[in-house]
Order: structure tokens, then sequence, then C-alpha cells
């Protein structure tokens, strides 16, 4: 199993396309991931909060709002551990 120590080996572990969980990995997960990511390298939510008709973009934005004011390295942490818990609880290799 993949261990994750820093944000950048995690952000590429996760984003390579050959990298495949065995076990499906539920929207919620991936978008408690796509937020952290967000707020690592974006900071604060953006904009205004998409109609809820707009249910991607919705979902994304309220995931992502959830971490208003959490610094850039708490995010950095915090992606790193959530990508290592699913790493080994989707079994992705």
């Amino acid at each position: 199993m993949t261990e994750l120590k820093a944000f950048d080996e995690a952000v590429k572990f996760i984003s390579d396309k050959d990298k495949k969980p065995k076990k499906p990995v539920p929207n919620e997960r991936k978008l408690a991931i796509y937020a952290l990511y967000k707020q690592a390298t974006k900071g604060d939510v953006e904009g205004s909060q998409p109609w809820s008709i707009q249910l991607e973009a919705r979902a994304k934005w309220d995931a992502w709002a959830k971490h208003k004011g959490m610094s850039k390295e708490a995010a950095e942490e915090a992606y790193v551990k959530e990508a290592n818990s699913q790493i080994k609880e989707f079994e992705i290799s």
C-alpha cells in the first residue's frame, strides 16, 4: 500500500489516470478530496452558490464552502490524510 507524505505527491497520485480503485469511491468522498484540493490551491470558495438545479456545480461549491477559513497548510494536510484514507479503503493502486 502506498503511504503519501506530501501534498504534491498526493495530488500527483490521485490525478494519475492509471491508478484505479478496486472498490467504487462514493461521490461524497470524491467531493471531499475535491474540496480540500480547492481550499489548498485557491483558498476560500468564490462566487455565489449555484442554483440547486445545477447539481454537480452546487455539490462541488457546497463541499468547498465547508472548508471556508481553513488555512492552506491545514487543507494540504487534510488532503494528504483523505488521499491516504481513500487509497487504503478503496484499494487504489
